[in-house]
């Protein structure tokens, strides 16, 4: 056999095992390539592929309305696709949960939640859940006056009902969702204006029905209270909602940023109080920045009628 054969052979067979590598060799590239950009599951939640990539987390110095907490600003890696709910999770959706498994939220549970009384046009607390916050909602609302622990028992109750893993968002994840590849204070625009038919936010019509507030914008968004999921327009990426409507909770315990660059964050290893972002129907715009961090304890004391929450579906890792 000639040299020039064997040459041939040998180059043959490396070109078979290169072509083989190669589809191995773009799914680690890009491990979300084939994935559905969006899918629905089985209690009828639309889920939005969300994408690696790098961002930078919290906000600039110089940034208005910025809090200490949100800095020092600094460049953070999201390693792994996930998928991320389109809505804030809806009264409806926790309604089946609550009917399938037997729970009571902890404010039902304690009899003390928090909530508008329509004749005084305050809020307090008293006989108050998820169920009647003193103002009305539909089952296509975003569920409100749940628990960074009840939340937790819902993404467990979806994930034994699907066989896959729900979770809440990490604070990293559901930053890097909202600005969508913005760095603007919001992921709209850097002016409070830009909120205007983005967000449902504290407004001309929660002045009127409480008006003791003295931070509502001058312009009217057409919701005093929580608006139904999707009522305004989505960001970027097909998210609704990641401003303003209803905190979200998040997986993590609050506490100071990492300086530096790091990858695949998830907060503090102790603590007692849960991160929330987003702000709500009852804030102004500077609570409703996308660096904007706000924090509570994880039970009954943080049971309030503007706290709810997404959810995250994690994606199975990778077989060769």
């Amino acid at each position: 056999m000639s040299h020039r054969f064997r040459r041939g052979l040998v180059f043959a067979g490396f070109c078979l095992v290169l072509a083989a590598a190669l589809p191995l060799l773009g799914r680690a590239d890009d491990a979300a390539a084939d994935r559905k950009d969006e899918i629905i599951n089985g209690i009828g939640m639309k889920l939005k592929l969300i994408k690696p990539g790098k961002f930078l987390m919290g906000s600039p110095k110089d940034e208005d309305g910025r809090f200490d907490d949100e800095g020092p600003q600094h460049e953070v890696e999201i390693t792994k696709a996930f998928y991320m709910g389109v809505y804030p999770v809806t009264k409806g959706q926790f309604a089946a949960f609550v009917k399938d498994d037997g729970y009571q939220t902890e404010a039902e549970k304690d009899g003390n939640g928090f909530g508008y009384n329509a004749s005084t046009k305050t809020f307090e607390y008293g006989k108050y859940s998820w169920r009647d916050l003193g103002f009305a909602q539909t089952d296509d609302h975003p569920v409100v006056e749940v628990t960074w622990n009840d939340a937790k028992a819902f993404c467990a109750w979806l994930s034994k009902k699907e066989g896959k893993t729900y979770e809440l968002p990490t604070e990293a994840e559901w930053e890097y969702a909202c600005r969508a590849g913005t760095k603007t204070r919001f992921w709209c625009g850097d002016k409070d204006e830009d909120l205007k038919g983005n967000a449902n936010i504290a407004d001309a019509s929660f002045k009127e029905k409480y008006p003791g507030v003295s931070f509502a914008v001058a312009w009217d968004d057409g919701y005093p209270f929580t608006s139904p999921a999707g009522s305004f327009k989505a960001n970027p990426w097909g998210l609704y909602d990641m401003h303003g409507n209803v905190w979200q909770w998040c997986a993590d315990m609050h506490g100071h940023y990492q300086e530096g660059y790091i990858k695949d964050p998830n907060g503090k290893d102790s603590g007692n109080r849960r991160v929330l972002r987003g702000g709500s129907w009852n804030n102004e715009p500077r609570f409703c920045r996308s660096a904007n961090r706000f924090h509570d304890e994880p039970s009954l004391r943080s049971c309030h009628d503007i706290f709810g929450f997404r959810v995250v579906l994690r994606l199975p890792a990778r077989t060769p």
